[in-house]
């Protein structure tokens, strides 16, 4: 008999809870989701574009390398940061 009237007991402080909870306290809504924003990281493109610019005409410049070689690590350097760029538009203005 003393659980019986214990049970009673708590099924009446729930039901009387909720009620008067709203349900958000209840746990019956969940927050939100933040909406993703989207992060300015052009500084740093410019920055890593810049640093690939420049190593290319190092490397042009210091010549200890046959001109062929110096040539095509600076074309792909120089690339690599146009590259960098063209990614960095395409993910800034996809949907």
């Amino acid at each position: 008999m003393k659980v019986e009237k214990e049970l009673e007991r708590l099924e009446r402080e729930i039901s009387g809870s909720s009620s008067q909870a709203s349900p958000n306290q209840r746990g019956l809504l969940l927050p939100a989701a933040k909406e993703a924003k989207p992060r300015n990281r052009f500084d740093l493109v410019l920055a890593l574009a810049a640093v690939l610019v420049i190593t290319g005409v190092g490397v042009n410049s210091i010549r200890q390398m046959p001109d062929e070689y110096a040539k095509s690590l600076r074309d792909g350097l120089v690339g690599s940061a146009a590259g960098l760029f063209a990614g960095y538009a395409i993910g800034r203005f996809r949907p």
